[in-house]
């Protein structure tokens, strides 16, 4: 029979490698998010200066 320990430690890993997974999907989500926000600024500012 498995270790509480054990199934504890994994538990853990598991939680640790999620997390990483996450992190890296919300600032891929946040960069995408922040470069089309400095796209559409860009925009704007070529409209008001003309070009």
């Amino acid at each position: 029979m498995t270790n509480l320990g054990d199934l504890l430690t994994i538990i853990f890993y598991l939680a640790v490698a999620a997390g990483i997974i996450a992190a890296f999907v919300l600032f891929s989500r946040s960069a995408k998010k922040r470069k089309e926000q400095l796209d559409r600024i860009e925009a704007k500012l070529n409209d008001l200066t003309g070009k």
